[in-house]
């Protein structure tokens, strides 16, 4: 065949391989376009903050020495674990009670169907049952240097007791503390100095060894002081006894809620301040799904006589007040704490997070002494009677 003849055939074949190479770019374009379509917008920081074993799942950690052997410690995948001193026994709830994720035992959890148990070692099977621990889970984020972030989650902790036996027999003056902590400056060390915490040491159980208190929510704000900061949830059981052990569920850390507070000093002759305050959600909280949260304020005052913050007001929107001195002649201090929190007997987001930001830098109010009037001279036979005064109010 001549390549005169060729030529028809070979441009049929060039169109085709034009035409599958066209298909293919235009194929590749779509995919890339598909590609910079933004993912869903989410309003959590935290990787693997609700710890269920069939979705981030868990990986395994060091067995302690001196545990049975058929008790492997499972650490959840995101997290880090330290401990001062001997690592207790760290696992996911479900597995270790319904003996895998898709077990049906009862599991204790706040939300989804897992969550993070810590236990004492030689918890019952030993003469010496419930040693000590302290643990932390911690986990560093990506963050804005000089923004606030709030972090709120959940913990149980069981004190010579059981999931099943509703009764405890933890002795007077023993409990376990549940903390949630932030580094601002986003170091692993638990105990460095600049890490903050909150505390919540309440027993399963009321006093009375039987009334259910259950999950109780923690929560902090911090100001970042770098690109990066660290989330630590911690539970410290100091004391040896039987039965210890806890329960880590649903952390959540988002951008803090923000407040502003202006105080106008009193006019002349007067000891009135009038407060002020508003604020706003930020951008993470109005994304949570179902989420009904408002935004309440704390406002409080010091006074040196006092030697610590006071009240003014708490939980109220937005709004203002007025301030009345007891102590003219002296120096004021205002601040106002935001918080965000869901209507009560409402539906709303679950488990209900709360989130708290950081107090505002106090503002100074002088209050003027008033001025001193003439002193009339006192008859000489004149009687003075000084009566008792009680509660007197303070500064």
């Amino acid at each position: 065949m001549s390549i005169k003849n060729l030529y028809p055939t070979v441009s049929l074949l060039l169109a085709g391989v034009l035409l599958l190479c066209g298909r293919a770019a235009l194929a590749q374009g779509e995919l890339q376009r598909v590609g910079t379509v933004p993912p869903p917008a989410t309003a959590e920081r935290l990787f693997a903050a609700s710890f269920e074993c069939n979705e981030a799942g868990y990986r395994e950690g060091e067995i302690p020495d001196d545990e049975l052997v058929n008790t492997p410690n499972r650490i959840p995948n995101g997290w880090e674990v330290i401990a001062n001193g001997s690592m207790p026994i760290v696992d996911s709830a479900r597995i270790h009670y319904a003996k895998s994720c898709e077990g049906s035992a009862h599991v204790e959890r706040i939300a989804g169907i897992d969550s993070v148990l810590i236990k004492a070692r030689d918890l019952e099977w030993s003469s010496a049952p419930g040693k000590p621990f302290d643990v932390a889970l911690y986990q560093q984020v990506d963050v804005v240097s000089g923004t606030a972030y709030s972090l709120s989650g959940w913990m149980l902790t069981l004190c010579g007791g059981s999931n099943t036996n509703p009764r405890n027999d933890c002795p007077d003056g023993y409990y376990m503390a549940k903390m949630l902590g932030i580094d601002p400056l986003g170091g692993v060390d638990m105990n460095a100095p600049g890490v903050q915490w909150v505390e919540n040491r309440r027993n399963f159980v009321q006093p009375d060894g039987v009334t259910r208190i259950g999950w109780q929510n923690l929560r902090l704000g911090v100001t970042a002081q770098a690109p990066t900061i660290t989330v630590f949830a911690r539970i410290n059981s100091p004391f040896q006894w039987h039965g210890n052990h806890g329960f880590i569920d649903a952390l959540s850390l988002l951008q803090a809620p923000t407040a502003t507070l202006t105080a106008t000093p009193p006019i002349t002759g007067s000891v009135a301040i009038t407060l002020q305050w508003s604020g706003d959600l930020g951008p993470d909280i109005p994304l949570i799904p179902n989420g009904t949260h408002r935004l309440l304020f704390d406002v409080q005052y010091w006074h040196d006589a006092n030697g610590r913050w006071r009240d003014v007001i708490g939980d109220v929107e937005a709004g203002e007040t007025v301030f009345y001195a007891a102590c003219p002649g002296s120096l004021y201090r205002f601040r106002v704490q935001p918080h965000a929190e869901q209507p009560s007997g409402v539906p709303g987001a679950w488990p209900n997070q709360r989130y708290p930001g950081v107090w505002s830098e106090p503002i100074e109010i002088f209050v003027p002494a008033p001025a001193a009037e003439p002193v009339q001279p006192m008859p000489m036979d004149a009687q003075l009677f000084l009566p008792l005064v009680n509660n007197q109010r303070t500064c």
